[in-house]
This record gives structure tokens, sequence and C-alpha cells, in this order.
């Protein structure tokens, strides 16, 4: 079964960068408390406030389990971060697999 990445990728305003940052910061801490997936968020070093919030799923069920165990908390923090941090509410996702 080969492992699979999962990337979402936005732009946030400069101007709300840190409560973006701390946002973005406990929806990390509380995925990998209340999951087991192998989750980060990252920034492009090439582009300020470019970010990527990244997933290392070890299979096609992980992957299409995703939705449903976003809980209430989960679900708010991300609401929170695309309606006020993300410009203009834009994502791009991209999903690849690991060659086997």
């Amino acid at each position: 079964m080969s492992r699979i990445l999962f990337q979402i990728n936005y732009d946030v305003h400069p101007e709300k960068r840190d409560d973006y940052l701390a946002a973005a910061k406990e929806l990390e801490a509380y995925i990998r408390s209340k999951t087991d997936h192998n989750y980060m968020v990252v920034e492009d070093k090439n582009k300020a406030n470019s970010f990527t919030e990244v997933y290392i799923l070890k299979d096609e069920a992980e992957f299409e389990g995703l939705e449903d165990e976003m809980d209430d908390t989960i679900y708010g923090l991300t609401t929170k971060i695309l309606s006020q941090y993300v410009v203009d509410g834009k994502t791009r996702y991209y999903t690849h697999y690991e060659i086997d």
C-alpha cells in the first residue's frame, strides 16, 4: 500500500500573520493530540506568508477518513483560518501517492 501526501496550500494576509500562527499552532497541537495522523504546518522559505498544511497518511483508508474525523474543534479552527486569515479564502489542494 502506498502512503499519501496530502497538502493544503494558501497565502495569509501579512497583517494577520501572528494571529494565523497562533491558530495554526493550536490546530496542529490538537490534531496531533487527538489523532494518529502525521501532520504539520510549514511555510514556504521563498515566499513569506505562504503556508502548507501537510498530512502524510499511511494508506487510502486513512486519507478517506480525514473528513469523518473532523470534530467541532478541528472544524472551528479550520473555518477560522480560512475565513479570517487566508487571502480571499483561496486554497489549493494536492494529493500525491508514493510510488511502489
